[in-house]
């Protein structure tokens, strides 16, 4: 009977997990044809601690789907509970595809005897490694929709609020300010006051109308931003997750700031992007890099090298190669600040962040756009 390698899914979702499904299958057919069968624990973690595991066969992956076919939550569990479905269900190894919180959850269950290996999943792009699952194809929506945006900002004369994932570091906001053309972007991992945004947003308005004769910004904005001045989310909004994370509300930090920019005698106006950013297809990109980290996944398994996570380096050839740390480093946030890839006095990114990532994002989104490539024809000067 073929021993059973599982499957966990963790966390909030991302575009490319089924991609790394598909290439698991290939590489243990490649390499231990017949050994293993490739489940997936239900709805997550939840499925490891009550012991429900699901097959997942390859005539049912669709790479091109984002999302998880076999749900995933955001979840805790005891070690022993794990261990003991672990045993009694037959689970030779489990991969753990998920962020920062369950590598940590990950690592505790591999230091109590499971067996277990990472995959670095997250829409944020932070952590230590170079590049994340997840938020190549979430950093390209993001980008496109603040691109779009520009047209209502230019047809009405409008500041326009894109508010964007970014709990606890940049990565997001300093990709889609650079790729989206934005006029400014506003962090989480520093407070401002709203003044001081106001000042930054009130100089790229006159800007814009020296340079295409009318005042509009367009601002992406990390939804963990902490601006002195913003009214806080009601109480009745707020709530936390099972590791005591509170959740965060875009919709209200837009609205704040519309209604702030309106107080100044501007118009304004904020769309979210989130989901989106989980749940569109994954890109040609992504699913590359996906497929790579499902690989060396089962690398790792086949070689009884536990306790790691995949992370991904420049292979000094225009691309990433994948490569292998420990758990309890891959799970450290990493953050922007310190980086020099967001000038975080003038709230842009530099060009230091194009030269480090422009290979991630080429193929998808080109090259940052001029923001005369983003206004009218009529308004472009010669």
């Amino acid at each position: 009977m073929a021993e059973k390698i599982a499957l966990v899914t963790a966390g909030g979702h991302i575009s490319s997990f089924h991609a790394a499904m598909l290439a698991m299958h290939e590489r243990l057919e490649e390499k231990a044809p017949g050994r293993f069968e490739l489940v997936g624990a239900r709805e997550g973690i939840a499925g490891v601690r009550e012991g429900e595991f699901i097959p997942i066969r390859v005539e049912d992956i669709d790479p091109n789907v984002a999302g998880s076919m076999i749900g995933a939550d955001r979840g805790i569990a005891d070690c022993d509970s794990i261990l003991e479905s672990v045993k009694n269900r037959g689970i030779y190894a489990l991969v753990m595809i998920g962020g920062d919180n369950h590598h940590k959850e990950a690592e505790k269950w591999y230091m109590a005897g499971v067996r277990a290996v990472g995959y670095p999943k997250t829409i944020d792009g932070d952590l230590s490694s170079f590049i994340t699952l997840g938020w190549e194809s979430a950093v390209r929506v993001g980008a496109l929709r603040t691109r779009e945006h520009h047209a209502s900002a230019i047809t009405y004369g409008r500041v326009f609020y894109v508010p964007i994932f970014g709990r606890n570091t940049d990565w997001n906001v300093c990709a889609v300010a650079m790729y989206g053309g934005a006029d400014v972007g506003i962090p989480c991992e520093r407070v401002y006051d709203w003044e001081y945004v106001w000042d930054k947003i009130s100089s790229k308005l006159k800007e814009n109308k020296e340079n295409f004769g009318k005042e509009f910004a367009v601002v992406p904005v990390a939804e963990g931003a902490a601006i002195r001045g913003l009214n806080p989310v009601p109480g009745e909004h707020q709530s936390f997750d099972k590791h005591g994370l509170p959740k965060l509300h875009p919709e209200w930090l837009g609205l704040e700031l519309v209604r702030l920019t309106k107080k100044m005698g501007k118009a304004a106006a904020q769309q979210v992007h989130t989901y989106d950013m989980r749940d569109s297809p994954p890109t040609e990109t992504e699913k590359r890099v996906s497929a790579m980290a499902g690989r060396e996944c089962m690398d790792m398994i086949l070689g009884n090298d536990f306790g790691k996570s995949v992370v991904f380096e420049p292979d000094g050839n225009g691309f990433y190669k994948t490569s292998r740390r420990p758990m309890r480093e891959v799970k450290v946030q990493r953050a922007v600040s310190g980086t020099g890839f967001f000038d975080y006095d003038n709230l842009r990114p530099t060009g230091g962040f194009e030269r480090a990532y422009g290979d991630l994002f080429r193929d998808s989104l080109g090259e940052p756009p001029m923001k005369r490539d983003l206004v009218y024809r009529n308004m472009r000067k010669s």
